[in-house]
């Protein structure tokens, strides 16, 4: 035999091991019968007093609830049947035959606990649920462990110690490691020793794993297991999730149908489990009110709910979140384009787009590694989600290039944001000090792609892919402008859908209009930089100017003025002028205007890459209406080119 085996005998017959008192042996004998007379019955219960004023004791508590008090045992069968008076006797008989062994090692008192709100939480789900006799599962509970204290009995300290180190639902694994057998089959043997009836044999067998159980007593089995679930979770150590193990076990086992009411279960086995405890003389602790335990569960599900529902969350973020740079993906980007073209497309809204990526990034990566590349697309994601903010929405399409999509943004709107990104990625050189072998700063530019649903003939586009398309090719135009530049549909195309060739000095196509006849109509450009000329172009347009003429160095707006002198004609409405310029500085070009009696009246607006106090108070002094940096024209361009035009039309109606 195997090792296990030999000790399961040895338990079974164990000399000390408890018996059953005489009384509960004749009882089992007579209610095997099915003619039994009622009358044997309460005779043989009679024949022990003290066994029969605990039973009359019993059947006139709360318990059982009798409407009239019940003075002797034929009555109490009478009133309450033969399986409830059975149960009561075997119960006392339970506690007497298990008395010897608390021994201060055994914990009793936590079995009789379990014991007793097992049994009771038993009996309630089957009155629930209209399943078996409540009471035969109410004397199934109450024997379902008997088996722990046979083994404890033969194996004293051997058991003790594995029935101390683990929670009651893992024991029978542990017993089956340390024994070869567990407390269930020894219990299911006593029970037959102690000719119990085979249902009652059953479910001391498989209360543990109840579907495991002969179908004839599936129910039996399955609402003492669940009786047990029940009466763990009234345990101060039990899980929160206790609570919801009941229902969602009685679901898997009876269906929603039967709908058991764990509060009202909760409630019967606090109140039942104390008034059965002092009947059979037993100490179970403490008891935690239903409504208590309801709601902790309550608290517990809602906390649940919500975890689940911010893990969905995050997964979802995840989803279409860039791992390296934590802005939008190529999945972020292509759900939200579809989306906002369809609906900029039904409601005649606008909608544009950037794509730009860094310049020359291959060199980055092939010279100072990868790890410097991903701190300078981190930044990139950074500086660009920092000037767009609540405007639109920056995704990562893939390696290093960005789309930024623009909601109710028109074309010129997109440019004047692309050219804020562009100036704010290039103003600073990219801190790479936290990658080991690069320098600590590395200068990074991008070149800007920007087109709109405005930026051409309301037809030219029928899909989302094309707009983008469009914005793509700009990029391809700023790089074959020579980088750190943007370029705006329209601008770069002749009418096709091809950009137009890179022009051959540094002015864009159709930077130089005509100088009109009527006087004051015109803003004069002195600016060396080709973009920021045409952005200021392509919003002046839109506004109350018409016309503008450019000039690229000092020496050309020098001789501009020289013209205006000689023929006492002025042409133009306002001046706005760069003071760092090839050729004559910006201030010799602000003494010359302000010295020509046709010009000196007209705003003449400084730009300059110092923003010092002293060069403001230099510039005004000399009579120009402002002197701002150019940093704050590009984050402002709207702004200061409106405040043009507007000084432009003050000063046509005063002439």
């Amino acid at each position: 035999m195997v090792p296990g085996t030999t000790k399961l005998i040895d338990v079974l017959n164990c000399p000390s091991l408890p018996s059953l008192p005489a009384v509960a042996v004749q009882l089992l004998e007579l209610t095997g019968d099915p003619n039994v007379n009622m009358k044997d019955i309460a005779k043989l219960v009679s024949t022990d007093q003290g066994l029969s004023a605990k039973v009359l004791k019993t059947v006139n508590s709360s318990y059982y609830g009798l409407a009239k008090p019940c003075g002797s045992i034929d009555r109490a069968l009478a009133f309450l049947g033969l399986n409830t008076v059975k149960s009561i006797v075997l119960g006392f008989s339970l506690v007497e035959t298990t008395s010897n062994a608390d021994d201060g090692v055994f914990d009793l008192g936590g079995h009789w606990r379990r014991a007793i709100m097992g049994a009771t939480g038993a009996r309630a789900v089957a009155k629930q649920l209209r399943l078996s006799d409540p009471d035969e599962v109410f004397t199934a509970a109450l024997f379902q462990d008997m088996g722990m204290l046979a083994s404890y009995i033969m194996l004293k300290e051997d058991y003790a110690k594995i029935i101390n180190s683990v929670p009651h639902r893992k024991l029978c694994e542990a017993e089956q490691a340390a024994l070869g057998f567990d407390h269930t089959e020894v219990g299911e043997m006593l029970g037959k020793m102690w000719k119990l009836p085979e249902e009652l044999c059953i479910a001391i067998r498989f209360h543990h794993d109840p579907d495991k159980a002969d179908q004839r007593y599936a129910e039996m089995v399955r609402a003492v297991a669940l009786g047990v679930l029940a009466a763990d979770a009234m345990s101060p150590d039990a899980p929160k999730s206790a609570i919801r193990k009941i229902e969602r076990q009685a679901g898997d086992w009876f269906g929603s149908k039967h709908g058991l009411d764990v509060e009202n279960l909760l409630e019967e086995i606090g109140e039942s489990s104390k008034t059965l405890a002092k009947m059979f003389e037993q100490d179970i602790g403490d008891v935690p009110s239903a409504m208590t335990l309801m709601n902790e569960a309550r608290d517990q599900g809602l906390e649940m709910q919500l975890s689940t529902q911010r893990e969905a969350e995050s997964l979802a973020r995840e989803s279409v979140t860039d791992g390296l740079t934590k802005i939008g993906n190529r999945k972020k980007f292509d759900a939200e384009m579809g989306a906002m073209f369809d609906e900029a497309v039904a409601n005649s809204t606008p909608l544009s787009v950037l794509f730009f990526d860094a310049d020359k990034f291959k060199i980055v990566n092939d010279t100072y590694g990868h790890a410097a590349g991903d701190v300078v697309l981190v930044e990139l994601a950074r500086r660009a989600t920092e000037v767009v903010s609540s405007d639109g929405i920056v995704c990562r399409y893939g390696g290093e290039e960005f789309v930024v999509l623009l909601p109710n943004k028109g074309v010129i709107d997109a440019a004047m944001i692309a050219e804020r990104v562009r100036y704010t990625i290039a103003d600073k050189p990219f801190d790479t000090s936290s990658v080991d072998g690069v320098p600590d700063e590395l200068p990074i530019t991008v070149s800007i792609g920007v087109s709109g649903l405005d930026a051409g003939a309301s037809d030219r586009l029928s899909t989302a892919k094309e707009l983008l398309e469009e914005a793509d090719k700009g990029v391809y135009a700023a790089k074959d402008a020579g980088r750190n530049n943007v370029q705006v549909w329209g601008r770069f195309t002749t009418g096709q859908s091809e950009p137009a060739p890179a022009q051959s000095s540094n002015q864009p196509a159709n930077t130089s209009t005509p100088m009109p006849a009527e006087r004051g109509n015109t803003l004069l450009l002195i600016e060396d930089d080709a973009l920021a000329a045409t952005l200021v172009m392509s919003l002046l347009k839109r506004s109350t100017v018409t016309e503008v003429e450019w000039v690229s160095t000092g020496d050309e707006a020098f001789e501009k003025i020289n013209q205006v002198s000689q023929s006492g004609s002025n042409p133009y409405m306002s001046i706005l002028c760069d003071l760092e310029l090839p050729g004559k500085h910006g201030l010799e070009i602000l003494k010359a205007a302000k010295g020509n009696r046709s010009l000196s009246e007209i705003p003449f607006l400084v730009l300059t890459a110092d923003d010092s106090a002293e060069t403001k108070q230099k510039v005004e002094s000399l009579g120009a209406a402002g002197c701002i940096s150019k940093g704050e024209f590009c984050k402002n361009l709207g702004v200061w080119v409106q405040r043009l035009a507007d000084w432009g039309a003050i000063q046509r109606k005063a002439a």
